[in-house]
């Protein structure tokens, strides 16, 4: 220990006789510094130089000397004691002048030992310990030096073993290695201590990725992107609405026009139940890797920049809006969109683009990190779900960065994962509620409105006036079933059917006539927040723009179309052709309020602003932005005030606008016998075979497979708030629908728009299972789009 510190008491060795601890002189660079790891692990220590130094081949002294220093930038136990702070900096500044050079390069000898630290579970203490002691070196340039140009070599020498290891790997055996573990840990320290240098001395620029290129450690990506090659084949066992998922359709969308939909064999994998094997020993193997690779290639860099980007390019539109100056920067969705446009009388594929759910890429992914993600995402995905711990650790990159690389599996355990852990850490006393059945909704805001976020969190216990049941869980989940039924109330005023469907809702925009209308928005996004908190699905659809509002992303013309399809298809057929002289529009759009015709500007001065050829990609967007935003703004901050309190909008970032529609509503229960008390039917009757065969195949369907052809014959997958009776179409209120086809060797089709079945006169059931099967599956051939 420093010689201003007292000295450690005397303890007596094994033999029984005490044997004294001599104070190290002052401020003698040559003094002998003890490598505590090298003792922990067994190891001989090097000889030490100079004064007080050990014969060659001498043990080293006791540990506690360097482990006194491994960590200077902890507080002492008497941090309030100011003598015992200024004592603190001493010790640091006198071990920085102590540990010679041979003990550096000890400590980074040691931390390249093959040991028992393992890079998914955390290195041992020893190692642990010497890590530390490197770090909090790297507020001494010379001892900076050092460590980095031994590590340099140290790495070096790793990266040719693993290439050559990883070469004669195999993708179903692998050796047990220690190789990885060693890079690992050699990788994560040297982060700390270039993240430690920084902080000491910001002046200096320390480029991590000039020193990984002097190590040659970045050719060592490329072995890792050919091993990893032979391992993009892992299967994940899914369960239902990740299946769901993969059929690259929103769970409740209608039915494109037009889609390729899915192939035999997607469709075949989907339909299955088999589970996945466990992943291929190799890729454990490669794990340690892999975290390295994410240690060194995090995103953050790319990160920061674009968010600097982003915050010059919102700066630069206010400063051009203020001025007066035509602003078209920002609005255009699709690549290629801001090129120079020409005056033709139909727009080019560039220009359709603006309908299209397609953005440029971010800075990440275009990175090296956000590459490796998407094309190894198999792989990755297969060592998430068999270690979840993973996104809280050295894969937590991945889950800030890329989370669109990861399954919605995996994304909901680590999501459901961080909502208990907040849930363990609330101490609040369960909510009792007592309501009237038929006053479910105000008696509901009434007792919740004075509550907290954290109390909310609370469990709640509900009580039905006049009712004798008691809550165990099930009547909760009546209560909260009837409460999202009440939501959508029309006498509330709160949402309107999004295009007449009444399968999807949207805030209103003139939901003010109800005075206390926000406060109603804001306990109806708890009310939301409190069912995916305590994992509740709700019979609440929204439409594509509000879940996106929910998730803090901007919304794009293409989720017009489910919201508005008339006006939707009168914009594109704006893009579609040359408006010059045909139509008078400019940067305003006018509401009907309670009979009050009111003009709104769509940017500064719009009222004056006409729409052209030229400038008819900014109106689009920014009257689609008015429709679903704008019009609605207030009543959209207000309920994610509510939302928020109960689930943090970072958790909920984690999913696309899909995903969430399903963590809230879940895959849909349909009720065979209540969809077959409410059909029609055309050139059948209830007694024809082919009918009698459809309703037993219909009825063996698993819930997945009954909610693909829900969404095949009506296009949605959703049932309404009213059961099937409230089944809409083009004309309104439209039952399902059987009609007789012929020609056994077609599929059945179908027309979304009437929720009409084209069913031909096949000959047995088994035909008919097959064909039914299969046009469910694929969803592309044989539909009568209307």
């Amino acid at each position: 220990v420093p010689h201003h510190a007292p000295p450690p008491p005397e303890q007596p060795p094994a033999g029984g006789e005490a044997v004294p601890t001599p104070p190290l002189p002052a401020g003698q660079p040559g003094a002998a510094a003890p490598s505590a790891p090298a003792a922990a692990a067994g190891a001989p220590a090097p000889a030490a130089e100079g004064a007080g130094g050990t014969e060659d081949g001498a043990a080293a002294p006791a540990a506690p000397a360097a482990a006194t220093a491994a960590a200077p930038t902890e507080l002492p136990r008497c941090s309030a004691d100011v003598q015992c702070l200024k004592r603190w900096e001493r010790i640091t500044k006198d071990m920085h002048a102590i540990l010679s050079q041979q003990s550096v390069l000890a400590l980074c000898h040691f931390l390249c030992q093959a040991g028992s630290g393992h890079g998914s579970s955390g290195e041992g203490d020893s190692f642990q310990m010497a890590s530390e002691i490197l770090v909090a070196l790297a507020g001494s340039q010379a001892h900076l030096d050092m460590v980095r140009a031994e590590l340099m070599r140290v790495l070096a020498s790793l990266v040719s073993d693993i290439e050559a290891a990883l070469a004669k790997c195999e993708a179903t055996t692998a050796e047990p290695s220690t190789l990885e573990t060693r890079f690992l840990r050699v990788v994560r320290t040297l982060a700390e201590v270039f993240k430690e240098a920084v902080k000491t001395r910001p002046e200096q620029v320390l480029k991590v990725s000039s020193f990984l290129e002097e190590a040659r450690v970045e050719t060592l990506w490329g072995a890792l992107d050919r091993t990893l090659e032979r391992l993009d084949d892992t299967e994940v066992t899914a369960t239902p609405a990740q299946r769901l998922l993969s059929l690259g359709v929103a769970p409740s969308a209608v039915r494109v026009e037009g889609s390729s939909g899915l192939s035999a064999a997607t469709s075949a994998t989907l339909a299955s139940n088999v589970q996945a094997a466990p992943p291929k020993p190799l890729l454990n193997r490669l794990l340690p890797l892999m975290e390295a690779f994410f240690v060194l290639h995090n995103g953050n860099a790319e990160a920061e920049q674009e968010k600097k980007e982003k915050e010059e390019k919102r700066k630069a539109k206010e400063d051009r809006e203020k001025s007066g100056e035509t602003a078209t920067e920002g609005t255009q969705i699709a690549a290629g969109a801001s090129a120079a446009r020409a005056s033709t009388p139909t727009a080019s594929p560039a220009k359709r683009e603006v309908f299209a759910e397609v953005a440029e890429a971010s800075a990440v992914e275009r990175s090296r990190f956000g590459q490796f993600c998407k094309k190894h995402r198999r792989p990755l995905n297969a060592l998430v779900k068999q270690t979840p711990p993973l996104l809280s650790k050295s894969f937590n990159p991945l889950l800030q960065h890329m989370p669109q690389c990861l399954d919605f599996d995996n994304k909901r355990a680590h999501f459901r994962s961080q909502l208990r852990s907040r849930r363990l850490e609330s101490r609040y006393e369960t909510i009792r509620l007592r309501v009237r059945r038929n006053e479910i909704f105000m008696d509901s805001y009434h007792q919740l409105r004075m509550r907290t976020g954290e109390e909310m969190r609370a469990k709640i216990q509900v009580q039905f006036q006049g009712e004798e049941g008691i809550d165990a869980g099930g009547v909760g989940k009546e209560w909260y079933s009837a409460l999202a039924k009440e939501i959508f109330n029309p006498n509330y005023a709160l949402f309107v059917q999004a295009g007449g469907k009444a399968c999807t809702y949207h805030p209103n925009p003139m939901s003010y006539v109800n005075r206390d209308h926000l406060q109603f928005f804001q306990f109806i996004g708890r009310v939301i927040g409190k069912a995916i908190h305590d994992g509740h699905n709700l019979e609440a659809w929204f439409t594509r723009g509000f879940y996106k509002h929910m998730l803090g992303r901007k919304v794009i013309p293409a989720d017009l179309e489910a919201f508005d399809p008339e006006y939707f298809s009168n914009l594109k057929w704006m893009l579609d052709h040359d408006i010059t002289n045909i139509v008078e529009l400019y940067f305003s759009a006018e509401s009907d309020e309670l009979g009050q015709q009111k003009v709104v500007d769509l940017k500064p001065n719009g009222r004056t602003i006409p729409v052209t050829n030229d400038n008819k990609h900014e109106y689009i967007q920014l009257m689609s932005e008015h429709k679903m935003t704008n019009s609605v703004r207030q009543q959209i901050d207000a309920f994610l005030k509510g939302l928020h309190e109960i689930v943090p909008p970072e958790l909920l970032s984690l999913f696309d606008d899909k995903e969430l529609e399903l963590l809230i509503s879940g895959l849909p229960d349909i009720d065979i016998e209540d969809l077959r008390a409410n059909t029609e039917y055309h050139n059948y009757t209830p007694q024809s075979e082919q009918v009698q065969w459809f309703w037993k195949v219909l009825s063996e369907f698993t819930q997945e497979q009954r909610a693909w052809f829900l969404q095949f014959a009506t296009g949605t997958s959703r049932v309404p708030v009213e059961g099937f009776r409230g089944l809409v179409g083009m004309r309104g209120p439209q039952k399902f629908s059987i009609h007789r086809a012929f020609g056994a060797d077609r599929l059945p089709s179908a027309h979304t728009c009437f929720n009409q079945l084209d069913l031909p006169d096949y000959p047995s059931e088994d035909v008919l299972r097959e064909k039914l099967m299969q046009a469910v599956s694929e969803g592309h051939e044989g539909f009568g789009f209307a």
